[in-house]
């Protein structure tokens, strides 16, 4: 314990020696005790606090026996609440930014004030900690050295076509956030649009009921039929790789073309036989008919 608090000491002198205006501080993301030291001595010496909701941060600060002003800045209330800060930081005053759970500005607010503060001159620290989707990536046993974060998933099928096209050229393994009532939905979605890939569903990270389901898309959605999902979801799909295998693809096409398949036959054909979905079967065939009045 006397070891922690000659550590305090040490932070606190440093952080008043480098003195910033306005702070946006990493908060769990569900284990209250995944904030860093730094963290909480910023908390404790800040005049005000915002944050989306002040029932859920009061619980926070009240655990590690801190006692701030929290005020509540959320997308509702963003252009009044932008105007305050900078008036607060014009009257000297110190200030912490925080979300419920992990780091402001992703997917959180944060951002419209942090443009401010910097186009008003102020400065500005950012204080790391939990974030849901590192914890993601690094549990999902998948390729953690490229990888694209997306946000949440768009929630109708055209824009979620257009999301994952995106995605899928990226050719890296893919983070993102859903909520747990669309969670089999989006599963479904994916099964029908790339086939059976590679899925890691994790499920209420650093919280008692920790869970990460790995495997193909077609077992995590039986798993989850069998079961209510409940809890703050991310989804990681391992990477899609298919320039190659359209290439075989295509001459698989090919030789049933020259045995007389008609093109209806042929997308079930390649969706039994190589596991694919058929409208991934469908836009093969499609692509090679183009392709072929292209040469003629």
């Amino acid at each position: 314990m006397t070891k922690i608090i000659t550590i305090r000491k040490k932070l606190r002198r440093y952080i008043m020696d480098k003195q910033s205006n306005i702070y946006f501080v990493a908060t769990p993301i569900g284990n209250m005790m995944d904030i860093t030291l730094r963290a909480l001595d910023v908390l404790s010496k800040s005049d005000i606090i915002y944050c989306e909701d002040t029932r859920n941060s009061s619980n926070l600060l009240k655990f590690h026996n801190i006692d701030k002003k929290l005020i509540s800045y959320h997308k509702f209330n963003e252009s009044e609440r932008v105007k305050e800060i900078l008036d607060n930081l014009k009257n000297g005053k110190v200030v912490s930014v925080i979300s419920d759970a992990g780091m402001p500005i992703i997917n959180d607010p944060g951002f419209v004030i942090l443009k401010e503060v910097v186009k008003n001159g102020f400065s500005f620290e950012i204080i790391p900690g939990a974030c849901a989707l590192i914890n993601a990536i690094c549990g999902s046993l998948f390729d953690a050295g490229s990888f694209c974060y997306m946000g949440f998933v768009p929630r109708t099928d055209v824009e979620r076509k257009k999301y994952f096209e995106k995605f899928q050229k990226m050719n890296v393994t893919g983070i993102f956030y859903e909520s747990p009532n669309r969670l089999l939905k989006t599963l479904k979605f994916l099964k029908d649009y790339f086939g059976n890939i590679n899925v890691c569903v994790c499920r209420e990270l650093t919280k008692l009921f920790e869970e990460y389901k790995r495997g193909k898309i077609t077992d995590v959605i039986s798993y989850y039929e069998e079961k209510k999902v409940k809890g703050e979801i991310v989804l990681v799909l391992d990477k899609i790789e298919e320039k190659s295998e359209e290439i075989d693809l295509n001459k698989e096409i090919l030789e049933l073309k020259k045995q007389g398949y008609s093109n209806k036959k042929i997308v079930i054909y390649l969706k039994e036989k190589f596991n694919i979905s058929k409208n991934k079967a469908y836009e093969l065939v499609l692509n090679y008919n183009e392709k072929e009045k292209e040469d003629v």
